[in-house]
């Protein structure tokens, strides 16, 4: 009888052990990578997203503008978490790198109308440059959907 108790706690206990790692993903819908980086890695039921600028898959070409720009970013976040089984109301955090502070407004318009349920935690930071001289680039931190 101990032994069948000390197999039973044996086996519990390692049905508790974390064997999950994590998984990083590039998406065939996006454009390539431009560095040596995955367009998103998920642990558990995590999903972190790099950082997306206004390039449009179809074309691989930069739109024009902040406000083109920054509706592109938010398609690519949407397909990114969509292969992540996450969507946009699913995001906990978002952080926003923007060439130019003076058109944050132009970006908060467009960013608050893709959330409905809530408004993630945020982050916005000003910067000299982005890669394609993007004017935007946004990344975020997402749950999985439960199913």
């Amino acid at each position: 009888m101990k032994k069948i108790a000390l197999f039973l706690a044996i086996l519990v206990f390692a049905s508790c052990s974390n064997t999950k790692s994590i998984i990083a993903v590039n998406h065939s819908n996006l454009p390539k990578a431009i560095g040596p980086y995955s367009h998103s890695t998920s642990f558990a039921d995590l999903v972190f997203v790099s950082g997306q600028i206004g390039v449009d898959p179809k074309t691989n070409t930069l739109k024009n503008g902040i406000e083109e720009q920054t509706i592109q970013v938010f398609e690519n976040l949407k397909a990114v978490l969509e292969n992540n089984s996450s969507d946009l109301d699913h995001i906990a955090k978002t952080t926003i790198f923007i060439t130019d502070i003076k058109q944050l407004e132009t970006v908060n318009n467009i960013y608050g109308s893709y959330f409905h349920n809530h408004f993630p935690a945020r982050s916005t930071i000003e910067i000299v440059s982005l890669p394609k001289n993007a004017s935007i680039e946004i990344e975020c931190i997402a749950l999985k959907k439960q199913h």
